[in-house]
């Protein structure tokens, strides 16, 4: 058993599960359960999550791509520009390219999303029978929009970790 090839795979797996997992964990359970909290409690949850967030999953997400790079090519079969011709070749590559969007979407949209959504003065963010204004519903319609294109994003590379398993 070649260890090190053990060790960068198992990493990888690793930053994998709680990059993509906390993606899901947030948009299906997160947000649904902090929403019906009074808006000065999410926020003041949704700032501690988020400041932890960033500090755990932006090296998780280094992670993910620097090992998949090392998986595919110093520990898998990525050894030649011919090769990423080949059906893996392209897999890998697409999985490759999309991770890295992902990354890099996070970093532009939905980040800046959440700041703009939060920057709203709370008595600009609730009308007078507390329902959101416009303003706020706007800003939380595009931080649910980037969010699920995201998700869509991260499909996308499971899909491409599940072909490669099997060759494809």
């Amino acid at each position: 058993m070649d260890w090190a090839q053990f060790v960068v795979q198992w990493l990888h797996v690793l930053a994998a599960i709680l990059w993509f997992g906390a993606a899901l964990y947030t948009a299906s359970i997160l947000i649904p359960a902090i929403s019906s909290l009074p808006l000065p409690r999410q926020r003041e949850i949704g700032e501690r999550i988020g400041r932890q967030a960033f500090r755990v999953l932006r090296p998780a997400a280094s992670a993910v791509i620097i090992l998949g790079i090392l998986r595919g090519t110093v520990f898998g079969p990525i050894k030649s520009l011919e090769v990423l011709g080949s059906t893996y070749g392209i897999t890998w590559l697409v999985a490759l390219v999309f991770a890295i969007v992902t990354f890099f979407w996070a970093e532009s949209q939905i980040a800046p999303a959440l700041a703009r959504m939060n920057a709203i003065p709370e008595a600009d963010a609730l009308g007078p029978d507390g329902t959101p204004t416009p303003e706020l519903a706007a800003a939380v319609s595009r931080v649910k929009l980037v969010t699920v294109l995201e998700l869509g994003l991260f499909l996308v590379i499971f899909t491409c970790m599940i072909l490669m398993r099997f060759g494809l």
